[in-house]
């Protein structure tokens, strides 16, 4: 009589297309066994770029254009976008300890994106001109990223970026976001529901100019 072997569970979740690692992936237990910790919430994937990565299949960008991700963490919606579009991808984040997670991310999903250890808040209008969509998720958690968001949103829009997206779940700092956008630049925010991988809400701040 045989036995039935357990098949292992896979250290990852796939999701258009896309790997997104697990806390229990070696490679990932690796990485924090030797890290002292993060920094800024850099520390998993968050569910509002599984939302976001929904979203974006609804209204993807133009294949090969360029893309600004702030506050990147892992790249997952970056490495989606590269991936699935050929999207020019640059990640940004303050914490310079998701740059391996990102790297991990981008060998297991056979992509590639750009990387830069820095804050949003360094971002040139020279510098902004060069992008064509701003993406965005779980960035508006805390007060005092309010104001430094919105003055970053209006120089994006000065220097001629056509589309700004921005998933979260809803904190008071993105409402108090939301609304000073919708009142300087005409921004609209929707609700967002997946069911895979698992069944969540989110939502999406949206800003577009022609």
């Amino acid at each position: 009589m045989s036995q039935c072997k357990n098949t292992p569970k896979p250290h990852y979740i796939e999701y258009l297309g896309i790997k997104a690692l697990k806390s229990s992936h070696p490679g990932v237990r690796k990485l924090k066994r030797q890290q002292q910790g993060h920094s800024a919430h850099g520390n998993k994937v968050w569910r509002s770029s599984f939302v976001l990565m929904d979203y974006l299949t609804t209204y993807p960008p133009e294949q090969s254009s360029r893309v600004l991700d702030i506050g990147c963490g892992w790249g997952l919606t970056s490495l989606f976008l590269a991936k699935q579009y050929s999207a020019q991808v640059t990640g940004l984040d303050i914490d310079e300890s998701v740059a391996p997670f990102l790297a991990l991310q981008s060998e297991i999903n056979q992509c590639e994106m750009h990387f830069e250890a820095r804050s949003f808040e360094s971002l040139t209008r020279e510098e902004l001109s060069s992008y064509q969509t701003i993406i965005g998720t779980d960035i508006c958690f805390w007060d005092e990223m309010t104001t430094p968001l919105f003055d970053l949103l209006g120089l994006a829009l000065r220097a001629g970026v056509e589309r700004i997206i921005i998933a979260d779940p809803g904190r008071p700092p993105f409402w108090d976001l939301v609304d000073r956008c919708a009142q300087a630049f005409g921004a609209e925010v929707v609700a967002r529901r997946i069911y895979e991988p698992w069944k969540t809400e989110k939502y999406v701040l949206v800003i577009e100019q022609a």
